[in-house]
């Protein structure tokens, strides 16, 4: 829903009475139509939703529209219950003049009806709808520019149902900044006309900023800017404002991960906080530049909508006298507003920023159990009020529903349990009625859960939290996919969900117990494990967003109990008693066993513990290479302490070892835990996986003669803000796989770019990628890439950079129903992030990113003969067809563990290695 962003409530600013203005000065139908849809835009600009204002200019019908007098009052009626905000009523009006103007054939009514049908159903967060009616509007368009405008709404209701790259192709058809013949651009500049090329431009502005390309979304940003003060455009406030957007993004992905790496690198940090510091700076200009423009022009809802986007960022900066006059003059711009939902969604936003400090919206305020200073809670409580009020007025279930579930969020904060619960109810049946206020329907489940938690009511808390999490799983695909924003809000208001969730119904469970199948404990357990893996789909459905289809299978990994001797533990950070607490209280490891049987070990650990031993763990691993005689031992023996010792006995009948890790254990190599004697790797196969539910458990036929493409970069590449070395072993790695897997072909140095992989990869069937080049695993997506040994284009220095979605787009693109999938993508000299662990979900979900049934990565760059050295003994195991791949990795790490030479014994040498997917 376009003002819910499943956070929190976003303020719609909607330009009715700006728009009702223009109806006074009687504009020709043509024109207005073109100044409604640029209003329109900025919305979709400022906050990535999609709301169109108002209608068409019915107070001037046009003869074509006018043949009925019954009909016109139909249309004109369904203006009046659209800008009284009851959309529902104006859709069913329009609905029957679409039928009248169908039937006599008037095609330029029909367009006007769909336009209006169209932002209807997107106001109520429907546009899938909404869609239809676009699609029925541009097939009775009667002219190119009149095409170009429909064009670029049609791709905002895309971007607002979660495919920004649809919305691309519709308004440029290309990811250049060429964009082609027939696209919503192209038909603007034809018609040479500035006020459909800006809003074009910003919407382009805005599909890159959801898909989480800030620099394409600035570039074409400042172009609309460019183009809308050469033309005099009314967007120029909404062109700022989308800036300033892109800029606080920019500022949160460096606080973010400044924040991480304050536990590794306080240097490092330091420089992430400047830059951070800087992308805030210039947020803050772009939209002190939009309100300028707004109060200049005495719009007072631009000014509200500039003056709310300010105060978090002014907050951010420190400016605490700002953050005080911004707040009195955004009460005084709301006062001046017509109550309407414009002025609701102000007066919730304006609740949530009344406590701001480092804003993180609703989501931070709900995990807060501190008490509200009275006085601060009367002035939110009268906000909401008001909102509430409106919200009846306009029968505005959204509004409703927000406003009581906040007010009954006050309540649970002062224990005020009785009310709190009283107003979460309204709050949960309001939200149920509509479409439109569904997705927040989970919120107030989960309020409603953590106040009978608090009642000591478990019983019914849990029934609560399962509702929660049930909605949560039938949303997930839609909102959690929509927007690369959400991977910000993701820990505050969906993680919480599902680790509280468990939490709860771990309390039944007893530790250190063999739960057979049909026991009542064991099927608690098992939801239990149910519900993390939930959330480890969900965790990668916001962290790659829209750029990534999440498929579970149909078998999941800890159900085999077919004599494989495979054991699954699955490892979670879960919250102690007081949820309101930040972190979590507990580690928590469940074992699932080759004879169905399933134990759990809980371990009195705060989430800070085990960060930090995970890190000490990855740290001293790192440090082999310099300091070999030195190495730490004691951070994998307190890893093993906590995962394996407590299923020491129940593993007697394993031989591999399947993980599924939470957070910073993703980080580190499980093969590489030690029980003071030897290294799990020496008792245990050991791979990982992403989800339980996201690695298929089927072994593949593998014949002995297995082709591959051997890729890799031995040349120092240059990759902008990125200082990368050679790579003198690659090509002897190169080599040695070579002479294993004779049926190979290698692309080398500048041999290697996009083009030969997409070429190799149409050529012949290859089961195995190997990539042997620099690469990294990073805060974000688009930070997942490998360097190419091609350059960008002929004239520039800089390297080709693949990333794993690219690389997963290389690969459907040149695959088909007769061509063998790909078994394993291999590689070397990767590393990820230490102590980043988002740059972890990146590792840990890469065989599903790259379409790869399992893939083989490291953790660090092992950059010396080493690497080759194992990496050529792994691929001479898996031509054994009776081992499985992570018996032949384990063989391979073995091998190096027993050597004579002592530097290759360590485990800096050989635990980088992570096998990732498919075992088998």
């Amino acid at each position: 829903a376009s003002s819910t962003r499943l956070v929190e409530v976003e303020f719609v600013l909607c330009f009715r009475v700006l728009l009702m203005s223009y109806f006074q000065f009687k504009l020709r139908a043509r024109r207005f139509l073109l100044l409604l849809f640029a209003l329109s835009l900025a919305f979709t600009v400022w906050f990535g939703g999609v709301c169109v204002p108002s209608s068409k200019a019915w107070s001037e019908p046009r003869a074509a529209i006018a043949q009925s007098v019954d009909v016109g009052r139909l249309v004109q009626s369904g203006i009046d219950r659209y800008n009284s905000g009851l959309f529902l009523e104006a859709i069913g009006l329009w609905s029957s003049a679409y039928e009248v103007y169908e039937a006599t054939e008037d095609l330029a009514a029909l367009a006007v009806v769909s336009e209006n049908l169209a932002r209807a159903y997107q106001q109520l967060g429907e546009p899938a709808e909404a869609l239809v009616y676009w699609d029925r509007a541009i097939a009775v368009s009667s002219d190119a520019a009149t095409t170009g405008r429909l064009l670029t709404e049609q791709a905002q209701a895309y971007s607002q149902l979660g495919q920004p790259r649809r919305a691309i192709a519709i308004l440029c058809g290309s990811r250049t900044d060429e964009c082609v013949d027939g696209s919503a651009l192209r038909i603007a500049e034809a018609a040479d006309d500035a006020l459909v090329q800006v809003a074009v431009l910003g919407s382009l502005g805005e599909a890159y900023r959801l898909l989480g390309d800030e620099e394409a979304s600035i570039r074409y940003l400042e172009r609309g800017l460019t183009l809308s003060r050469a033309a005099g455009s009314a967007l120029e406030s909404a062109i700022l404002n989308g800036l300033g957007a892109v800029y606080v993004r920019k500022a949160d992905i460096s606080y973010r991960r400044a924040g991480e790496a304050r536990v590794q690198d306080e240097l490092e940090a330091a420089d992430l906080q400047a830059r951070g510091d800087e992308s805030n700076e210039r947020a803050i200009a772009y939209l002190q530049q939009s309100y300028d423009i707004a109060t200049a022009q005495q719009n007072a809802e631009a000014q509200v909508r500039s003056l709310l986007s300010l105060i978090p960022v002014k907050a951010r900066a420190g400016d605490v006298e700002a953050v005080g006059a911004y707040r009195r003059a955004v009460s005084l711009a709301i006062a001046q507003l017509p109550d309407s939902q414009v002025k609701a969604f102000a007066l919730l936003k304006l609740a949530d920023l009344l406590e701001v400090g480092d804003v993180q919206g609703l989501g931070a305020a709900v995990l807060s159990s501190m008490p509200i200073q009275s006085d601060l809670e009367t002035e939110m409580a009268l906000l909401l009020n008001q909102a509430l009020a409106i919200g009846e007025e306009t029968d505005n279930q959204q509004v409703v529903a927000f406003a009581l579930g906040k007010l009954g969020y006050l309540d649970e904060r002062a224990k005020r349990y009785e009310a709190a619960m009283a107003r979460t109810q309204e709050a949960r049946l309001v939200a149920s009625r509509t479409a439109v206020a569904k997705e927040s329907l989970y919120l107030w489940d989960w309020q409603m859960g953590r106040i009978l938690n608090a009642v000591g009511n478990e019983n019914a808390a849990k029934q609560a939290y399962a509702q929660a999490v049930a909605l949560l799983e039938q949303i997930r695909a839609q909102t959690l996919g929509t927007s690369q924003d959400l991977q910000f809000d993701f820990r505050d208001t969906v993680e919480p969900v599902y680790r509280q969730y468990a939490a709860l119904d771990l309390d039944a469970v007893p530790s250190a117990v063999a739960l057979q199948q049909g026991a009542p404990a064991f099927e608690v357990l098992d939801r239990t494990l149910t519900t993390i893996d939930a959330l480890r789909v969900a965790e990668l459905q916001s962290y790659f967003a829209n750029d990534c289809i999440i498929a579970p299978v149909t078998t999941r990994v800890d159900a085999l109990n077919d004599g494989q001797r495979t054991a699954a533990i699955s490892t979670a950070i879960l919250a102690g008693s007081n949820f309101g607490e930040a972190g979590g209280g507990q580690l928590v490891a469940i074992a699932s066993l080759p004879d169905g049987s399933k134990q759990v070990a809980r371990i009195e650990a705060h989430e800070r513990r085990v960060t930090e031993t995970a890190l000490q763990f990855r740290v001293a691993l790192e440090r082999g290479w310099v300091l070999a005689e030195d190495y730490d031992q004691e951070p994998g023996k307190q890893l093993y302490r906590w995962l394996i010792e407590p299923f020491e006995t129940a593993l007697a009948e394993t031989d591999t070892i399947v993980f599924a890790n939470d957070g910073p254990l993703r980080n580190v190599p499980m093969a590489a835990l030690f029980d003071g004697e030897q290294y799990l790797v020496e008792r245990f196969a050991v791979a990982m996986t992403p989800s339980l539910t996201l690695t298929a458990p089927e072994r593949v036929a593998r014949p002995t003669e297995l082709s591959a493409l051997l890729m890799g970069v031995s040349d120092r590449p240059e990759v902008p803000d990125r200082a990368f070395g050679e790579l003198v072993a690659v090509q002897t790695e190169l080599d040695n796989v070579a002479r294993v897997l004779p049926n190979s072909k290698v692309l080398l140095n500048e041999d290697f770019s996009k083009e030969a992989l997409r070429r190799s990869l149409a050529e012949s069937d290859y089961r195995i990628l190997h990539v042997a080049t620099h690469g990294l695993f990073g805060f974000d997506p688009n930070d997942n890439f490998v360097v190419l040994g091609a350059k960008r284009t002929e004239a520039e220095q800089f390297n080709q950079l693949l990333t794993i979605g690219e690389l997963d787009e290389i690969i459907r693109e040149t695959s088909g129903p007769t061509r063998k999938p790909i078994e394993l993508l291999t590689l070397t000299a990767c590393e990820t992030a230490v102590g980043d662990t988002r740059a972890t979900l990146g590792l840990a979900g890469i065989a599903v990113r790259a379409g790869v049934r399992s893939a083989i990565a490291t953790l660090w760059a092992v950059e010396d003969a080493s690497s080759a050295q194992l990496i050529s003994n792994f691929y001479t195991q898996l031509k054994n067809p009776e081992l499985t791949k992570a018996k032949a990795l384990q063989q391979a790490q073995i091998e190096m563990i027993r050597s004579e030479i002592q530097d290759e014994r360590h485990p800096y040498r050989w635990a980088a290695f992570v096998l990732i997917g498919n075992w088998l």
